[in-house]
């Protein structure tokens, strides 16, 4: 027992120093008001910038009721930025003491000049709202350098992406996705599968556009999810492999490629599975004696699958 104490004390402080790391996070949360009717501002965005270099760490839009939550790694100092279009920005310093900071509510006031509040902002806007759609600003949120497109789509207001990967639009799954205002043959087949492999720091901005133009009326579409790129992010190649097994039915792999060079694209799919069939066999054999001795025997496999 006495060989055993010191590894014992070692497992234990690493256990320790373990924790405190994990739990050096910092929260900050609040609800954005307007100053004058006192109603909430949903969509506003909210960043929290590195106090020294201002560069934007996390960034969000609040929600319906105008609340946020942002949850940044501790140890630095921060500040919390506010922007909404028609609204004077915001700049509140943010306690690097604390593990979880409540602002209660922030009022934003309304600008006189709408312009010049926009070119004084502390922080790009992450979406625009105009009567046909509303666009969201992909490159100004610092998580598109690190997430894909389809986790980027999680973020985008009127979207939703469920557990399976697919997307809808305000519920609906009759939409349209476009590249650069084009139908493409890429986003023909499974979507989410091409935009899992699309790094979303390709992407310049997503539309999400609620009344689509004249000519899709006869579709009955719900919308449109227009996917602007950067200059020639489109081009080149990427392939998506897929593969699962079932201990009772087998194997299944699938492979999708994709390639775009210039004003030719190319998009294929290929796979392959195991069919292994499920069932139990039978036989039967009876004899009968009256009038005569006739023997009947029968035996067989029958298929669940």
């Amino acid at each position: 027992m006495k060989k055993l104490l010191p590894v014992l004390l070692i497992v234990c402080t690493v256990f320790c120093v373990h924790g405190q790391q994990a739990s050096r996070t910092l929260t900050v949360k609040g609800k954005i008001l307007d100053s004058a009717t006192q109603s909430p501002l949903s969509y506003a965005t909210v960043a929290l910038q590195d106090a020294v270099t201002k560069s934007t760490v996390k960034a969000t839009l609040s929600k319906d009721d105008g609340s946020f939550v942002l949850t940044v790694p501790g140890g630095k100092t921060y500040q919390l930025a506010l922007a909404f279009v028609g609204y004077n920005s915001r700049v509140l310093p943010v306690s690097a003491v604390d593990t979880t900071i409540d602002l209660g509510n922030i009022m934003l006031a309304g600008a006189s000049k709408q312009l010049a509040a926009v070119s004084i902002s502390a922080v790009k806007p992450l979406i625009k709202q105009e009567v046909d759609r509303l666009t969201y600003n992909v490159q100004a949120d610092p998580e598109s350098q690190v997430i894909t497109a389809l986790d980027m789509m999680r973020k985008v207001p009127l979207l939703s992406v469920d557990g399976s990967d697919n997307i809808k639009l305000r519920g609906n799954s009759n939409y349209k996705i476009l590249i650069n205002g084009k139908e493409s043959a890429l986003m023909a087949g499974n979507p989410s599968d091409i935009l899992k492999s699309m790094p979303a720091s390709n992407i310049e901005r997503i539309e999400v556009i609620t009344t689509p133009p004249a000519k899709y009326d006869a579709e009955g579409l719900a919308g449109i999810i227009n996917i602007i790129t950067k200059k020639n992010a489109a081009q080149g190649y990427n392939g998506f492999v897929k593969a699962n097994y079932n201990s009772v039915y087998g194997y299944q792999v699938n492979l999708r490629v994709t390639a775009k060079e210039g004003k030719l694209g190319y998009s294929g799919f290929v796979g392959t599975a195991e069919q292994r069939y499920v069932g139990a066999g039978f036989e039967n054999y009876q004899q009968l004696y009256q009038p005569c001795s006739v023997v009947h025997y029968t035996n067989g496999y029958q298929l669940y699958r």
